[in-house]
């Protein structure tokens, strides 16, 4: 799991199937993003949010990195 600039969580529903980043905003109670990743990526592990470039790396069980822009996403 990760937490944005705007309070916002992200995490992973992982697996072979589904494989997805999931946005969920605390303060409306509402999920705005979810966002499939190929499942050849095996599992989604260690996400951590990159406040500079508001991005969301994480790393996978197959040994690779995932980026995933967060910005304009759900933000006010």
């Amino acid at each position: 799991m990760a937490v944005d600039s705007n309070d916002r969580v992200w995490f992973a529903e992982t697996g072979p199937e589904p494989n997805r980043l999931v946005g969920f905003d605390p303060r409306s109670q509402e999920f705005f993003s979810v966002t499939e990743v190929p499942s050849g990526a095996g599992a989604i592990r260690h996400m951590f949010y990159d406040s500079r470039n508001s991005e969301i790396w994480f790393g996978t069980d197959a040994g690779t990195i995932g980026r995933a822009a967060a910005s304009g996403i759900g933000t006010d």
